[in-house]
C-alpha cells in the first residue's frame, strides 16, 4: 500500500495509546513489520527528570527522542506516525516538533484538527484526521482545501466501540443507537470523492 509516495507492506495502523503505552519500542517494532507504528504524544515526557517542573519542555524533548528511537528500531521499514490530540495543550508546537523530528505522519483526533493541513504544509509528513462521521470528514476536507489548498493523505474512522474522544452523544451511547462503522465508512467514501477529483489525489481510509 502506498500513501502519497510512502509505502506500507500492510494496511495496518497501530492505535495511539497515551501516557507510556505507545512509545518508541512499540511503534518501532510495529513499523519494523511493515505497518504504521504510532507514538502517542500525551505526556510522553513523564519519565523526564524535569517533567513536573517543565512538562511542555519535557514532553517535546521526549517526543523527538522517541521518534528517533522508533525509526532506528524500524530500520527503514513501515512508517512512524504520531497521534496528537487536538484537545491537549501546545497542540501546534507538538505537531511542529514531530515534523522537525522526522515523523512520517501526524494523526489527530479528540476534536477537529482544523489547522493541521496548514501546520504540515511544506513538509514531507503525511497528515490524517480521526473522524466518527461523514459530516466531520466533509467539514475537515472543505477546511483543508480552502485554508491550505490540500486534502488529507489518509483518514482514520473510529466508531463508537473504539473508546477515546469521539463524536457520539451520551444518549446514543447509552441506547446503543450509534452509527455502525461500515455505514460511516460508506458515507465517508462518498463525501471525499469530490475532493479527490478536485485535487486528483486518493485519500486512503482506515
Amino acid at each position: 500500500m502506498e500513501i502519497n509516495g510512502k509505502k506500507l507492506a500492510h494496511g495496518i495502523i497501530q492505535g495511539g495509546m497515551g501516557v507510556g503505552v505507545s512509545l518508541s519500542n512499540l511503534a518501532g517494532n510495529v513499523a519494523k513489520q511493515g505497518c504504521m507504528g504510532v507514538i502517542s504524544s500525551v505526556n510522553i515526557g513523564f519519565k523526564e527528570p524535569d517533567f513536573l517542573q517543565n512538562p511542555f519542555e519535557a514532553n517535546i524533548r521526549a517526543l523527538k527522542e522517541h521518534i528517533r528511537k522508533a525509526k532506528e528500531i524500524a530500520g527503514g521499514n513501515g512508517l512512524i506516525g504520531v497521534n496528537i490530540m487536538v484537545a491537549v495543550s501546545h497542540y501546534e508546537e507538538t505537531v511542529k516538533a514531530a515534523i522537525s523530528a522526522g515523523a512520517d505522519a501526524i494523526i489527530s483526533g479528540a476534536g477537529l484538527p482544523l489547522n493541521l493541513a496548514e501546520l504540515v504544509k511544506g513538509s514531507n509528513t503525511l497528515y490524517a484526521p480521526i473522524v466518527s462521521s461523514a459530516k466531520a470528514a466533509m467539514l475537515l476536507c472543505r477546511t483543508f482545501a480552502k485554508k491550505a489548498q490540500s486534502i488529507p493523505d489518509f483518514i482514520v474512522i473510529e466508531g463508537h466501540k473504539a473508546g477515546g474522544h469521539l463524536g457520539f452523544s451520551s444518549v446514543d451511547l447509552k441506547e446503543d443507537t450509534c452509527q455502525e462503522n461500515l455505514d460511516i465508512l460508506r458515507e465517508v467514501l462518498e463525501v471525499i470523492k469530490p475532493f479527490e477529483e478536485q485535487f486528483k489525489k486518493k485519500i486512503k481510509v482506515f
